[in-house]
This record gives C-alpha cells, sequence and structure tokens, in this order.
C-alpha cells in the first residue's frame, strides 16, 4: 500500500513539474530567427496575366519557424530584374535612383494575399520607363517579405510570374473611402476624398471616440483596422484608439498604410472687411453638422479659414469650396453662414 502510494505521488509531482515547464515556456518563449520561407508557385505562373483586365494577383505561403507561435506581418514584392535593390518608394523621394522592385502597399497576417493588378501595373510601367514601346509580356520576380516583433525581416524565395503591361491603366486608387465610428453609432459612412487618386485621402469631420475606415460606404467589406502606431490594416483587428469629441481633419495614406488626425479647432471667415487681418470666429453644430455664425461684418471678398492659419482654407463657388480656391463676394447685410465640411468635392455654404 505505502508503495503505491509513493508511486501516486512521484507521478502527480511529475506532472506538477511537467504543467510549470509547459507554463513557463508558454510566457517566456524563446523567439527564433528563421532565414526564410516558403513561397508557393501560383498555379497562373506560366500564363501570362493581363494586368489591364485583371483585378489582383493572389499567392499562398508557410509560415516561418520562429520557435513559437506568432503572428507576422507579411508583404509581397515584385521586381522587373530580380535584384530588389531599389524600391519605386526609394525612387519616388530621389529621383536620381532608378528602382527594380515595388513593395505593394497591402499586409497581410495569414498564409495567403494576393497583389492589386492595378498597382502593380503602375509600378511595372515606372520600373520599365517603356514609355509607348512596352513589351508584350514582362517576367517578374517576386518574394514575400515577414516581420514580426523582436525579429528581423526575413524574405521567402522567389517565384516568377509573366505579365502583360497595360496601355491604359486605371486609377490606381478610387476617389473615395470611409470613416465609419463611434460619433454617429457605426451607422454614417464620411467620404474621405483622393482628388488625384493618388492614395492621400482627407476629410473633415466631428470624432467622438473610436473609428475605423473602409473602402465601400454601404458595406465592411475590406474595412481597415488599427495596425499600431498610425498603422492601418486589413487585419480583423482593433479599431483606430479613441479621439476626444472635437472635429478633426482626417488624413488616411493607402500608400504607406498610415493615418492622422489634426485638431480643428476653429473655422472663421476672413476677408477684404477687415483687411484679412481678422477672423469672424463660427461655432460647430453638432446635432446639424456644419460650423455657422450670423454676423453683419462680411461684405465684399471673404474665404473661410481653419486654425486661424493658411494652411487649411476654402473658396471657390458657395456649392463647391476647395481647397485654395478664388475668394467668394458678399453682398453685405446680416446673414447666417452655415458651413458643411465633409471633403474636397462636396464642402458648401448655405448663407441664410
Amino acid at each position: 500500500m505505502k508503495t503505491i502510494l509513493k508511486s501516486t505521488l512521484l507521478l502527480l509531482c511529475s506532472v506538477g513539474l511537467f504543467t510549470a515547464c509547459s507554463d513557463d515556456n508558454d510566457s517566456n518563449p524563446t523567439l527564433g530567427q528563421p532565414t526564410t520561407f516558403v513561397l508557393n508557385t501560383p498555379g497562373y505562373a506560366s500564363m501570362p496575366v493581363n494586368l489591364e483586365t485583371s483585378t489582383e494577383l493572389p499567392f499562398t505561403w508557410s509560415s516561418p519557424d520562429y520557435g513559437c507561435p506568432v503572428e507576422a506581418e507579411f508583404q509581397l514584392e515584385a521586381s522587373i530584374n530580380g535584384s530588389f535593390t531599389v524600391s519605386t518608394a526609394e525612387a519616388e523621394e530621389n529621383e536620381s535612383l532608378v528602382p527594380d522592385y515595388v513593395a505593394l502597399p497591402a499586409t497581410f497576417t495569414g498564409g495567403s494575399g494576393s497583389m492589386d493588378a492595378a498597382k502593380l501595373a503602375a509600378a511595372v510601367n515606372t520600373m520599365g520607363n517603356w514609355g509607348d514601346d512596352a513589351p508584350e509580356t514582362v517576367t517578374l520576380t517576386v518574394r514575400a517579405s515577414a516581420t514580426t516583433k523582436g525579429a528581423a525581416t526575413i524574405y521567402s524565395n522567389t517565384v516568377n510570374i509573366i505579365v502583360v503591361p497595360a496601355d491604359e491603366i486605371a486609377p490606381a486608387f478610387p476617389m473615395y473611402i470611409y470613416e465609419i465610428g463611434n460619433e454617429s453609432g457605426w451607422g454614417t459612412a464620411h467620404a474621405l476624398c483622393s482628388p488625384n487618386q493618388d492614395g492621400i485621402y482627407k476629410g473633415f469631420y466631428y470624432l467622438d471616440g473610436e473609428f475605423k475606415f473602409k473602402p465601400n460606404e454601404n458595406d465592411w467589406n475590406n474595412d481597415w483596422e488599427n495596425d499600431g502606431d498610425g498603422k492601418i490594416a486589413d487585419n480583423g483587428g482593433s479599431n483606430m484608439p479613441g479621439v476626444d469629441a472635437g472635429f478633426y481633419l482626417i488624413t488616411v495614406d493607402l500608400n504607406e498604410m498610415t493615418y492622422s488626425v489634426t485638431p480643428i479647432t476653429n473655422i472663421s471667415i476672413i476677408g477684404g472687411f477687415n483687411d484679412w487681418a481678422g477672423d469672424v470666429e463660427m461655432t460647430y453644430n453638432v446635432e446639424g453638422g456644419y460650423w455657422e455664425c450670423t454676423t453683419g461684418e462680411v461684405s465684399g471678398e471673404y474665404k473661410f479659414r481653419a486654425n486661424h492659419d493658411w494652411a487649411i482654407n476654402w473658396g471657390g463657388t458657395e456649392d463647391n469650396l476647395t481647397q485654395d480656391g478664388a475668394n467668394l463676394n458678399s453682398d453685405g447685410g446680416t446673414h447666417t453662414y452655415k458651413l458643411y465640411l465633409s471633403c474636397e468635392n462636396k464642402h458648401h455654404v448655405v448663407i441664410e
């Protein structure tokens, strides 16, 4: 009986020791440093992909072996000559450089992702610099990068694909994306505009708490979540960190997958009636969604501006106010000005 009891106690102690070690490894994992991982050759690799008529080019890969479960962020890159020496982003900042690869802006956290065909087409034409003499097909060398906290960025093997360059490249970015958040009970999508369709979006809205961005006004498909430190990604993660209730300039850069919010502390009217040297202050009407003031001071030429500065100002016509637009004109008299700010192509003022 004593022997059985001792054996039982020994077994329990062993289980406890094993559990403790397992718990210790789970809470203090050792992060390895792999040197590569596998990018799979896509099934279409031997068939030319027409970038003008395609929407995306899908890829799959295996997860790097970090020695413990970690979440890595993956990005796809394509080179016109296999060198991966100068990126299109670097060449854009330094015109003396000639780009030979592009790092597509989208990031992924799973084992698959796609290259946007329009963005790739634009990059291929930039790298090739062919003008009207583009070749019928181009062989691209593709690789994936993997990044995780505490380890160096690593790259996969390369695979080759064949593409047909696009003669007429559609804009790489849509005209509008949308913000939605707590300020509207997650019920209203607010448009942000990229007038040049270059991936830089801006909008002026009242925010109160957390929010997100999404590409489509009426659905949540491919929406963007918080990726930390002013970054966004389609990662199924959390909302953007909450901000204090107030009016903001919202900027999103889909090239870099970043965003920022800049407080707009005041909006005012300035013009020839005060020698362009003073401001008639406006007040934000949260319920109505506009800036307003009633004044008899405004007469002749005038404009609207933000934060008592000319960096952000609006002019043009009453039904289409634009950044740095022409001066507006008032016939004088007492009027109520209701300024509706949202984004380019949508700003307007109602004068009563």
